[in-house]
């Protein structure tokens, strides 16, 4: 099977403050093929992102099936669940969340030094991103300094650190302007597909939607392939 994921009849509610239910996916079905890249599309509000952290193992309050890598997931345990989402999946989100006190390379470092205390090899893989990304010149610097491209291409290197299975990109180019969100599109989806790497990423934007292998649109409470 050639299948990363595979979800199955995903029903995902809400509680509201009245104590009534609001219904975000209902039977939702999505196969996610490895090394693939596949783009989710819908308005804000309908819960794309919600999704993504189901995919991300961020939320388990829903009913349904969810096959990782041929592993029932409602079936592991927290701390199993843990180490595939730290060691398996990174995430690049639109808000860049890097922290202000440490430098770039070692933003980039942390979620694999909390994986591995090998922290000569992990420099090394750090650095070979930074050059890859074309920042290794920054790698010094701390964020602040950094424009919003850069600093989106410092998140997309620590999503790649533990070299993930799955990454997973929530509007990742959603706080850039328009010429500078098609420049890291542009870049990151060539460098998805030439190290073979599965990606997921929803977003607003049609022109973006349409540059994946796989396109669906999160409509009337399930998807829709296009």
């Amino acid at each position: 099977m050639n299948n990363l994921i595979k979800i199955n009849k995903i029903n995902k509610k809400f509680k509201l403050s009245n104590n009534e239910n609001l219904l975000i996916f209902e039977n939702l079905d999505l196969n996610i093929d490895k090394n693939s890249i596949t783009s989710i599309i819908g308005p804000s509000g309908c819960g794309k992102s919600t999704l993504l952290n189901i995919l991300g193992l961020l939320d388990s309050s829903y009913n349904g099936d969810y096959i990782f890598n041929n592993q029932n997931i409602k079936k592991m345990r927290n701390s199993h669940l843990s180490k595939i989402r730290n060691r398996n999946i990174g995430f690049i989100h639109q808000f860049f969340y890097l922290i202000p006190e440490l430098s770039v390379l070692e933003n980039i470092k942390l979620p694999a030094l909390i994986n591995n205390s090998n922290d000569p090899l992990i420099t090394r893989d750090a650095i070979k991103l930074l050059e890859t990304l074309e920042i290794d010149e920054k790698q010094n610097m701390k964020p602040n300094l950094l424009s919003g491209g850069e600093q989106q291409r410092v998140a997309i290197a620590r999503s790649l650190i533990n070299k993930p299975e799955l990454i997973l990109a929530d509007e990742m180019t959603g706080n850039l302007d328009e010429s500078t969100s098609d420049e890291i599109i542009e870049f990151f989806l060539n460098f998805i597909k030439k190290n073979n790497l599965t990606l997921v990423y929803v977003t607003h934007n049609s022109k973006y939607a349409e540059m994946a292998d796989f396109q669906y649109e999160l409509k009337n409470k399930t998807l829709l392939k296009k």
